[in-house]
């Protein structure tokens, strides 16, 4: 009763000092917000000014922080990401409230430093009560989770003490030391565990000081009275098979169940029950251990409930991070298609070819931004998935500068590569080593002035080989080489007041790292200072020695065959995007595909029982259903085959497009010569001809 006491007083002390920092240079806004939440039982801080928040936060603990973005001197992105390097605010939420509206990556910063949402003066008080309310909910219930652990320690510790002391009273009653006795039963009756014997039919013949506490019952109102009037009727079959056990000399430890109480309230309890032996060791009742578990149980079902919060908002990122990403990359989607079709046309001018090709580039570095950042979000949930063989890793860097090689040339940058290291195979996914070789042969590009040198040595020891890139770029300044892997972290030159001039959300780095980590291997970076060039080294382990036949070699692999004609192929195009399905649809027919269009599940259907097709060309997301079960309809009615197109591009997704049947899962925006590959692929492989029902 005690502890439940404390317990109470600690839970309204609580609620009295639970702390909210309120972040504003105005005064009369800090004024209107501690108006707003004036009535929720908080203790409220202000601070007017970025250094106020800091010393703020080293000498209290808070709830949540509501924070301006705009304020002189420092942002509130860039106070959120200072707050976020100390551990222990790197879990306070961050509500941060704007009078403007931001655009897509200032929002996506915001979550990456912390914020949990964002608020647009001017503010709705219901609204900002809702979710400071969330938060200080969220706040006082893990610090009475801390309370109920503590109190769950000291109640392990009395139980043991209890049970010590019953062991030694069932031993001391063999015995006729009756001084002894009187010891051992002062120790059960001053004992906060409620400590019972009764015979071997369930008559109680003893009843502690704690037992009157935990039930209610006086010993003068129990003795001689059978346990079940503190079983619950529901619960009654349990008493013939613990006396059942007893019988038989076997011990109950730690039996969670439901007693009940004088005034009829229910008990979550805990009972230990051990069988007791006269002198001549027969069996003649049981000695029990009773502690109530009530607050522990509560807490358990809070904790339960939290992780099913925390569950429910990881689901809910992840749905919005998929729907995040096929909104971006549908509407690029016609524009790829378009542009990488141009670009290829030889019947245009030079001119006009460039002008598309350009859009084409800066398409792709879209669609590449929406990749970092899912990418990202795979690696910190441990999603990603890697497909290891054994790779030659210098194969897999020239791959990288193939595919860099415009770059290069645009910039009129000289490559100097020396790749002299007489073992260099490695056990990996080529896949994911190329994009560590391409985000930072991106960076020494985008880093380095036209004309400027970039340099590729390599070299082993050991088990371990690294490759250096070096540059003539701007360099980095000596706090910079660690931080430049951070998510969102740019060096010195794309802090406040100065140009963004080279772009970029500071992904590339800490993706490429995070990769290296998932190898076994690591990035590090030096470079003397400003203007001095940098130089990134890649370390990975070594592969045992392999044969020749044995390494997986992207050049001798079976090309793809060339994209066939169309003629004679009908193709069932779903879409419900209309200038993706229309500029699709119109590039297929240039290559003399016959193609009928549809806008969801249902009218592709009514289609499909009218005609036949040789394969469907599905969006995943459609407006009647999902493309997964219009693929798996279709290739059980007539046996067809597809290929999906669509902005879901998370591993989950393409695993669920290659169940359903899809032969290939293409992730918007796509090139035209992807396509063109795709088709080339399925109708060489299996060409097959539907047939209606």
């Amino acid at each position: 009763m005690k502890n439940s006491a404390e317990e109470k007083n600690a839970g309204t002390r609580m609620a009295e000092t639970t702390g909210i920092l309120l972040v504003d240079d105005e005064i009369r806004n800090l004024d209107v917000l501690e108006s707003i939440l004036g009535n929720m039982d908080l203790r409220f801080v202000r601070a007017t000014s970025p250094e106020e928040a800091l010393l703020a936060l080293v000498h209290g603990e808070f709830a949540c922080i509501v924070l301006d973005i705009h304020m002189p001197g420092m942002s509130g992105l860039e106070l959120a990401r200072l707050i976020k390097t100390r551990k222990r605010n790197q879990s306070i939420p961050i509500i941060f409230l704007t009078a403007y509206f931001l655009d897509e990556k200032d929002i996506l910063e915001g979550y990456g430093v912390g914020a949990v949402d964002y608020l647009t003066k001017p503010i709705n008080p219901q609204i900002l009560k809702s979710k400071v309310g969330v938060f200080v909910d969220l706040f006082r219930t893990t610090h009475a989770l801390a309370l109920a652990n503590n109190a769950l320690e000291a109640e392990i510790a009395q139980r043991k003490q209890a049970e010590e002391a019953l062991r030694v009273i069932n031993k001391d009653l063999e015995s006729t030391g009756q001084k002894m006795k009187w010891q051992l039963a002062s120790i059960v009756e001053s004992s906060d565990d409620a400590i019972i014997s009764k015979d071997i039919n369930g008559i109680i013949n003893s009843w502690n000081r704690g037992a009157e506490l935990l039930f209610g019952y006086g010993a003068a109102e129990v003795l001689g009275k059978p346990i079940s009037i503190l079983i619950p009727p529901e619960r009654l079959d349990e008493e013939p098979e613990i006396l059942g056990r007893i019988r038989k000399g076997m011990s109950i430890d730690h039996y969670e169940t439901i007693r009940r109480h004088k005034d009829g309230r229910l008990l979550n309890i805990s009972l230990t029950v051990s069988p007791m032996k006269d002198v001549a060791g027969n069996i003649i009742g049981a000695s029990k251990i009773a502690r109530d578990i009530t607050v522990s149980k509560q807490a358990e079902a809070e904790l339960k409930r939290a992780n099913d919060e925390i569950a429910a908002a990881l689901r809910a990122k992840d749905d919005f991070l998929a729907t995040l990403s096929h909104e971006l990359r549908t509407p690029l989607n016609p524009v790829l298609l378009i542009a990488s079709e141009a670009a290829n046309d030889r019947e245009l001018p030079p001119r006009t070819r460039m002008d598309f090709a350009a859009i084409r580039k800066n398409v792709e570095l879209e669609a590449r931004l929406i990749d970092d950042l899912l990418d990202l979000t795979r690696i910190a949930r441990g999603k990603i998935i890697l497909e290891k063989n054994s790779l030659d890793i210098f194969q897999v860097l020239e791959d990288a500068i193939d595919n860099l090689q415009e770059e290069f040339d645009n910039k009129q940058i000289g490559l100097n590569s020396k790749l002299d290291s007489t073992r260099h195979t490695v056990f990996g996914d080529a896949a994911r080593l190329q994009q560590i070789f391409l985000n930072l042969l991106k960076n020494a590009v985008k880093f380095t002035p036209a004309g400027g040198k970039i340099t590729i040595t390599s070299s082993h020891e050991a088990d371990r080989l690294a490759i250096k890139i070096t540059d003539t770029g701007i360099g980095l300044l000596p706090g910079e080489t660690a931080s430049i892997f951070t998510a969102f972290t740019q060096g010195s030159h794309a802090q406040s007041g100065k140009t963004h001039q080279f772009g970029g959300l500071g992904l590339g780095l800490a993706i490429a790292q995070k990769l290296a980590e998932l190898h076994s291997g690591k990035i590090y970076a030096t470079s003397e200072g400003r203007n001095q060039g940098s130089t990134f080294v890649v370390e990975l382990p070594l592969a045992p020695a392999a044969k020749n036949d044995e390494i997986d070699d992207p050049d001798t692999a079976t090309p793809l065959p060339d994209a066939p004609s169309g003629k004679g192929i009908h193709i069932l195009l779903v879409e419900d995007h209309g200038p993706t399905r229309t500029t699709l649809a119109h590039l297929l027919e240039r290559r003399r595909y016959t193609v009928v269009t549809a806008a969801s599940i249902s009218e592709a259907l009514a289609i499909a029982d009218k005609r036949s097709f040789n394969l469907l060309i599905s969006d995943i997301g459609l407006p009647d259903g999902n493309g997964y079960d219009l693929m798996e309809e279709l290739g059980k009615r007539f046996a067809l085959q597809g290929i999906a197109l669509t902005g879901y591009g998370m591993e989950q997704d393409i695993a669920r497009s290659q169940k359903a049947g899809f032969v290939s899962h293409l992730t918007k925006p796509v090139r035209m010569e992807s396509l063109d590959k795709a088709l080339a692929t399925l109708l060489n492989q299996k060409p097959v001809v539907s047939n209606k029902a």
